[in-house]
């Protein structure tokens, strides 16, 4: 079977990052997340993702994740690829949170992760597609789509465990937030690990 979709995979995102002498617009519209994703990295490694992703679910209610949302859309954005915004970076390194708009016919590249990372959609929805990796051709292959809708959230470990693609198949504009363990200054180049495709889908497995 044929992999076949309507989004237009972006080969690079565009990121927009925020002047060091301005404060975190993270803390601006979401208070304590931030301190929140700082405590839960400091927990057992194998749980971070995990307790990220729980403190994503706890702060972001529908009155701060309008707030956000509004932020977000009021902020640059490309018509060619999806749109990466730096809304905190750690003092230490540890982590960095993203703000991720996606319009219609937007995707990323398959990929795998260098670092563990989560994420949670603010508004609209996203189409994510979960491959697996074929050693013995060096390629991955798509084997499940789920729809992730406005609430819902994921989470996940660095590694080729965990491959995937996210798009928007749609209207209206989706805005996701992302978790991603790394300093702010290597977002663009140590998050996604990008990966060859097989182009049919292994119906055996």
């Amino acid at each position: 079977m044929l992999i076949s979709s309507s989004l237009q995979t972006a080969p690079v995102s565009r990121t927009f990052v925020q002047a060091e002498s301005t404060e975190s617009l993270l803390d601006l519209h979401v208070a304590g997340l931030s301190t929140a994703i700082q405590t839960a990295c400091l927990g057992e490694a194998d749980l971070v993702p995990y307790r990220v992703r729980q403190a994503l679910n706890h702060a972001l209610n529908p009155v701060v994740t309008e707030r956000l949302v509004s932020k977000v859309l009021s902020m640059p954005c490309s018509a060619q690829t999806y749109t990466r915004h730096v809304l905190h970076s750690d003092p230490s390194g540890m982590f960095t949170v993203v703000a991720l708009r996606w319009e219609e016919g937007q995707a990323s590249p398959v990929h795998a992760h260098y670092t563990w990372c989560a994420y949670r959609v603010l508004q609209g929805a996203l189409v994510e597609g979960h491959f697996e990796w074929d050693r013995s051709v060096e390629q991955a292959y798509l084997f499940n789509r789920v729809d992730r809708l406005a609430g819902q959230s994921v989470c996940g470990h660095g590694g080729m465990d965990f491959i995937h693609r996210l798009g928007n198949e749609q209207k209206p504009t989706a805005v996701s937030i992302h978790v991603y363990g790394i300093d702010a200054a290597r977002i663009s180049t140590h998050v996604n690990r990008k990966l060859a495709v097989k182009l049919e889908v292994n119906a055996s497995k």
